[in-house]
Parts: C-alpha cells; structure tokens; sequence
C-alpha cells in the first residue's frame, strides 16, 4: 500500500511538471488542462472499490484501523484511506488429526473436523488478534478432545463420538469467539485405534458370537431331545392303547367262539371247550407261519404231553392279556385247573 501512495505521488508530480512547462507557450493550456483532468479522473477511480459476495475488506488510515468495508460498492480517501487485508465470510471446514489415550491404556488416533467461520461484526478482531486462526483452533481442538478421551475406555470413544464433538463445540465457541470466529460444528469424523487392538476386539466378538451360537444350538437341541420324547412317549401310548383294544378284541372273540361250541356242544364242559378254542388257535398260527413269505424253522414240542403244556401257555397268555387290558374273563372261559386234560375233537367238530 504504501507502494501504491508514492506511484500516485510521483505521477502528480510528473504531471505538475507536464502543466508548468506547457503553460510556457501558447498550446500549452489545454494540454494542461487536459493533463489536470486526467489526473482527476486517476484520483476518483482510486478511491472507489467494489467488495465482493460473503467478503470484507479492511480499510486503514494512516496505518491504523478505520473501518469494514462490505459486500457491494465502496469510497475511501485517495493517498489517506488503504485496504490493510481481505478477510472471506465464508464457512471453512478444518480437519485435525490427532492421537490420544484412553483411561484402558489404549491409544487412538481421531480426525476431527471443525467448521468456523468469521463473525462479520467482529471482523476487524479475525483480521488483527490472530495471526494464523487455523493453528490456533487445532491447538484448542487437541487440547479439549485430550481431556475427554482420557476419560473414556476405547468402546465408550466410539459409543460417545457425539459427546466428544459437543465438548469441542461448546469449549470452543467461547474461545474462538474473543478472537471474531464463530464455531458452528465440530464432529468426530474418525476413530482409528491401531491394527493390533482392532484385531484384538475383532477376536472377542467373534468369540461372543461363537458363544451365542452355540448356546443357541444347545436350546434347539434341547428342544428337539424334548420334542422327540413326547412324541416317542405319545406313541408308545397310542401303540399300548391299540394293544390293549386288541387284546380285548382277542378275547371277546375266543368268548363267542366258545359260546359257539357250546351250542354245537352241549355236554362238553368250558374248560374243554377253551382248551380246544386254543389248540385251534396255535395250530392256525403255525400254518400261517408256515405259509408265509419268509417262513421260519420252528421247533415245537410233539410229546404226550405237548398239548397240555401248548394249552396251559396259550390260555395263561390270554388270561393275562385280559387282566392287562381290564377285560373281564368270561364265565363261560372259567379257570383252568392244574392237570386238567385237553380234549382234541373230530376233525367235524373243530371245523
């Protein structure tokens, strides 16, 4: 600027001196007069200036503060008045990287990212009190983020970034604004812990979710053992159920079968009458077992005495069936007696 002040000065001169020696001849006033205006217009335009959109100017006389100059057109004094510094109102974004130590003993590295910007009516204070704003804001910024991290285990540091970015924007904004910035936000933009701790707790999640996984599985297994023994509990009921319906059906079946002799056999007593229902009986299975696809080998005793023992086991077999599924033992089946003997029938009779 004062470079600017001593080009005008010399240009007045030169031009003074132009006038004084064209005024000496008969031509040479209106070539001074010429010279006058000329060097009237150069003084008007220079002090007139246009500030830009979102700026401002800052106007010195004699080296000490005057004023701000706003957005639009503007005058200052020609050889007093000089524009000391631009300053832009703009919002600017400020990324500080830094590393710190939680109360764990761990140590993270963040980028934090601070928007300011310049309060217009404190300009004269953002141009004048700090040389470098930038530096200034990153050392608040540091200091503030330290006191809070050290506070915190490394999970809490991700869990409360919001809280961290608040404690900056709050402690910030009302040291900035002593020096003319206006702190709008400021953000944790990243949280870096080093490669071996992010490892680390990669491990115990994984760990966790391997614990949960398999306490899962043994509930559903769990489930499934009790799932499958209700059913196998509900089907051995059915299956017992269908037993016991099919034993007393056996029963009653042997009941009219013997009611049937009877009628054909009148004189024949019941015992005699079961006993041949029952030799009918096993010697039916036998050649059911014989006929069969898959028939078996099987060895029956053929003494004098194998009917007796082939009738006692059938009807004692029976007898049981009939206590096991609550059936009363007909009257007409009676008791067999110890030594009673079986009585084999004509073939017509047995038909």
């Amino acid at each position: 600027m004062r470079n600017e002040s001593k080009v005008v000065g010399d240009s007045y001169l030169l031009l003074m001196n132009l006038f004084l020696a064209q005024a000496e001849n008969a031509g040479g006033a209106i070539v001074g007069l010429l010279c006058f205006g000329l060097f009237g217009l150069f003084v008007f335009f220079s002090g007139v200036f246009v500030v830009g959109q979102q700026h401002a100017f800052i106007i010195q006389r004699f080296g000490k503060f005057s004023r701000v100059a706003r957005a639009g057109l503007n005058f200052k004094i020609p050889f007093l008045d000089m524009v000391a510094g631009k300053l832009s109102l703009q919002i600017r974004e400020l990324d500080i990287p830094g590393q710190f130590k939680t109360s764990d003993n761990t140590f993270v590295t963040m980028i934090l990212r601070v928007q300011y910007s310049v309060i217009p009516e404190r300009a004269s204070d953002a141009f004048y009190k700090l040389q470098s704003p930038e530096q200034q804001i990153s050392a608040f910024v540091l200091n503030v983020v330290r006191g809070e991290v050290a506070k915190m285990q490394l999970r809490d540091v991700f869990e409360h970034q919001d809280t961290i970015g608040t404690a900056v924007n709050e402690q910030l904004s009302l040291s900035m604004a002593e020096f003319g910035f206006l702190i709008r936000n400021a953000l944790v933009n990243e949280v870096r812990p080093a490669d071996e701790v992010v490892t680390a707790m990669n491990r115990v999640v994984a760990s966790e979710n391997e614990k949960t996984a398999a306490k899962n599985q043994g509930e559903a297994q769990k489930l499934r053992t009790v799932l499958h023994a209700e059913a196998e509990a509900e089907a051995k009921r059915l299956q017992g159920e269908g037993i016991a319906a099919q034993r007393e059906a056996i029963v009653k079946g042997l009941s009219v079968s013997v009611d049937s002799l009877r009628g054909a056999m009148p004189s024949a007593d019941p015992q005699t009458l079961m006993n041949l229902v029952l030799i009918n009986q096993y010697f039916d299975a036998m050649r059911d077992i014989a006929q069969g696809d898959k028939a078996k080998v099987i060895f029956v005793p053929s003494g004098a005495g194998a009917y007796r023992d082939v009738s006692d086991q059938l009807f004692q077999s029976f007898v049981n069936a009939a206590e096991t599924s609550n059936v009363p033992i007909p009257p007409s089946l009676g008791k067999k007696k110890q030594g009673d003997e079986v009585v084999v029938p004509p073939p017509s009779a047995r038909g």
